[in-house]
């Protein structure tokens, strides 16, 4: 049985992934971001690899418990991902909003928000975990950003379109996302 650290290329974490069958590659979801992993075990001399996988499986990818965070990074092999270009953020009120990869959740400002995107308004009709917007980067560098709502009991509109509890919507650059009487842009650079 071999055991090789990587560093997910998604959220950085470094991962211990265990060859429990001599498998030459082996297909795992990190338990960080809950990217699904394609690692490649080659001979003890050479470096291993991870490469993420943007479409979701057929079936769920099994890991049979032998994929775990790995605590500190010694001797974890520093995967190389592409230079991503494209910036995804929000616009509202003269601000910009960053987005970073993976799941951002967006609401209003308050003391006991939870949010990661604190919009800064008065609107009670937006709640302080509204929706979640999950961006992604492609292996060309550009970006991929869908929202979901996030159950919540106020509207979540994109371009006066009404998106339900467990709709997820792509979005694109300059959608107009109106969370309760806030109309926030959405921008890709």
């Amino acid at each position: 049985m071999q055991t090789k650290r990587i560093i997910c290329p998604n959220c950085r974490a470094v991962l211990d992934v265990k060859n429990s069958k001599n498998e030459e590659q082996k297909q795992i979801t990190c338990p960080s971001c809950k990217t699904i992993l394609q690692v490649r075990f080659k001979p003890q001399q050479e470096p291993i690899e991870a490469q993420t996988y943007y479409a979701p499986p057929k079936k769920p990818a099994t890991d049979d418990g032998a994929t775990q965070l790995a605590t500190g990074n010694n001797g974890a092999t520093q995967l190389v991902t592409p230079q991503a270009t494209a910036q995804a953020y929000l616009e509202y009120g003269g601000r910009t909003y960053p987005l970073h990869d993976g799941q951002n959740i967006v609401g209003r400002k308050g003391n006991t928000s939870k949010a990661t995107m604190q919009i800064d308004t008065a609107d009670r009709y937006m709640s302080r975990q509204h929706c979640s917007i999950t961006v992604t980067t492609l292996p060309d560098g550009s970006k991929k950003a869908v929202l979901g709502n996030y159950q919540n009991k106020n509207l979540t509109t994109i371009d006066d379109q009404p998106v339900d509890t467990g709709d997820t919507i792509r979005l694109t650059d300059g959608n107009s996302i109106k969370m309760g009487h806030t109309t926030i842009t959405f921008k890709l650079s």
